[in-house]
């Protein structure tokens, strides 16, 4: 029986491809003024951060872009203070030009590997705490998290709050956000 999280993490992790449907590459790459980040940037960033951060800082694995080679498919010269982009600037941001159907088919294999990961996932293991040293000035409270807790903050907070980001760009470039 699959977890009872994996039609969600499914969810999140497929959701890019219904909002990138109709851009061309120029709209994925264009940054608002008032605005660092790209679309093509957001969505990277959010898959690979769930990648490095769920697999490797949660459940001390490979993560899917080390054990798959999606370093060839996927190549980001500069990725600033983390391996998905933390602390790069508005020049070195746009200068990130991927393939976008890379970038969703590595969502999607992120998604999965999270899926099959929370499947053999012990109760024990999932209520354990685990600490998040980088979140004690961020977010007061929140770096000391069970297990699975910080699984679904990765797979699902943080990437719906970078999904948001994405639509909001899509609406600064005078187009329809969420389809709902």
């Amino acid at each position: 029986m699959p977890h009872p999280l994996a039609k969600n993490i499914e969810f999140w992790h497929w959701y890019p491809e219904l909002l990138v449907r109709d851009l061309e590459p120029a709209q994925l790459r264009w940054q608002p003024a008032s605005h660092d980040t790209t679309i093509l940037f957001a969505l990277w960033h959010t898959y690979r951060a769930a990648d490095d951060l769920v697999h490797g800082f949660l459940l001390h694995a490979p993560s899917v872009f080390a054990r798959d080679g999606w370093a060839a498919r996927l190549p980001v010269g500069e990725t600033g203070i983390s391996p998905f982009g933390n602390g790069l600037t508005r020049e070195q941001v746009a200068a990130i030009d991927l393939d976008i159907d890379e970038v969703l088919a590595y969502a999607k294999a992120v998604g999965a590997s999270i899926n099959a990961a929370l499947e053999s996932l012990t109760a024990e293991k999932a209520a354990e705490e685990v600490v998040l040293p980088f979140f004690s000035s961020a977010y007061p409270g929140y770096d000391r998290l069970p297990r699975l807790e910080a699984i679904v903050f990765f797979a699902i907070g943080h990437t719906s709050e970078h999904l948001g980001e994405v639509q909001m760009i899509r609406g600064m470039l005078g187009l329809k956000g969420a389809p709902l």
